[in-house]
């Protein structure tokens, strides 16, 4: 996995995409502020868009031979989810996560490699 400056990611390192209703952040600076901001509060209530995308992506599987589920790699927010990709294959995962938010009307941002995708 590319991150910026070309630098390489072991494949086993997890990786945290945020979601939250769009309009998303307009620079990188407020998605990191806005991540920053979500790790450190407290769980609360679902937004109904994100309540929805967090209800279809716990119907998937991330990784069948896995023992982590969904509900260890979700932290959400009132109005925001944080995904800690931990399993083999984040690629196919990422790429689930992204396809679910943007059917939710969501944007995700993926810090390791500063990209924002709605």
């Amino acid at each position: 996995m590319d991150v910026p400056g070309g630098a390489e990611v072991p494949a086993e390192v997890p990786v945290d995409v945020v979601v939250w209703r769009a309009p998303g952040p307009g620079s990188f600076a407020e998605a990191a502020a806005r991540y920053a901001e979500l790790r450190s509060s407290p769980l609360g209530a679902f937004e109904p868009a994100v309540a929805a995308f967090v209800r279809e992506l716990r119907l998937t599987s991330p990784d069948p031979s896995s023992a982590v589920s969904w509900e260890e790699a979700l932290t959400v927010g009132v109005d925001a989810v944080i995904v800690h990709v931990v399993w083999p294959g984040q690629r196919q995962v990422l790429e689930l996560v992204a396809l679910l938010a943007s059917r939710h009307g969501l944007v995700c941002f993926e810090p390791a490699r500063q990209v924002a995708m709605s």
